[in-house]
């Protein structure tokens, strides 16, 4: 039987005023083994509630499959992943993607990166997670008339990176219900203004300009009161000289820093406060989903 193996990174969305468009692959990956079967469906390496027909990751597989007209025989799927979830580090986006290019691969369906990157936004929503997952670095994406248009972003190489992570979940969908139906066009256009801005402050690693240009009024303040202590935390990151905004849709914070001692006075906040949250510096990832093991 064909067997494929292939890696996709965690990514971070929104990064505060980018909602929906921004987003960067960190290193944290999940490692997806796909085995083609005569029958059935058999799922390793993942909660036992997820090794099932509603996992994500064979939705997406199902999902390529079918939009390339094929019916599947069986799959033997080994799920191997470092990215928590529900925790707002793209474990849904890697799941979107790695089903899909696995699917691509086991079955030669000749997908361009254009197709898996449509089909996973299609699953996702909206490409913020995907476009990075897929491509890695950072990218800005929009979507035009069901189609993806996404553009890489230049971030400054000294930059460095640090997830704050909680040990509970916030469910995406959780996440979203708390946003407001309207904003006032004050709230767009200082949302707007600040997203631009944000791209050529982490082109020049500026952390000051990335600070004041992270700030949101269209999802943070919502969702912050959804996590308890997390308001509190970015004040303790951004006083010890750091950006930070919100992971995707949370609970995970992001912080920006150029400081090598950040981590330390950060873990001893976390410390200090017997917060519920956890420090793991990270690195971006310039190179998305890939092949590891063809079949």
């Amino acid at each position: 039987m064909e067997r494929v193996r292939l890696r996709v990174p965690a990514t971070s969305a929104n990064l505060g005023p980018g909602f929906d468009c921004l987003g960067l692959a960190l290193s944290l990956c999940a490692h997806f083994d796909f085995e083609e079967t005569e029958g059935g469906l058999e799922i390793t390496g993942c909660p036992p509630e997820l090794a099932n027909e509603n996992n994500l990751v064979w939705r997406a597989y199902l999902h390529a499959l079918r939009a390339a007209g094929r019916e599947p025989k069986g799959l033997r799927l080994h799920i191997d992943s470092d990215i928590p979830l529900s925790r707002g580090l793209g474990s849904s986006a890697a799941c979107a993607v790695g089903g899909i290019l696995g699917a691509d691969r086991l079955h030669d369906l000749q997908l361009a990166w254009q197709d898996i990157l449509d089909l996973a936004a299609q699953m996702e929503g909206h490409p913020d997670n995907v476009a990075p997952a897929l491509y890695g670095g950072m990218r800005v994406s929009v979507m035009e008339q069901g189609r993806v248009l996404t553009l890489p972003c230049t971030v400054h190489p000294s930059l460095r990176y640090l997830a704050l992570v909680p040990d509970f979940e916030l469910r995406t969908g959780v996440a979203r219900a708390a946003l407001p139906a309207c904003v006032p066009m004050e709230d767009a256009v200082f949302n707007l203004s600040r997203a631009a801005f944000l791209l050529r402050a982490l082109e020049d690693g500026d952390i000051p300009l990335i600070r004041a240009a992270m700030q949101d009024r269209l999802h943070q303040d919502a969702r912050f009161a959804l996590i308890p202590g997390s308001g509190e935390l970015k004040q303790e990151a951004e006083g010890l000289g750091a950006a930070c905004c919100l992971s995707g849709a949370g609970p995970s914070l992001l912080c920006l820093y150029l400081d090598r001692g950040f981590p330390s006075q950060m873990n001893k906040a976390l410390r200090k406060a017997r917060s519920r949250f956890c420090a793991i510096p990270l690195q971006l990832c310039r190179e998305g989903a890939s092949i590891i093991a063809p079949g």
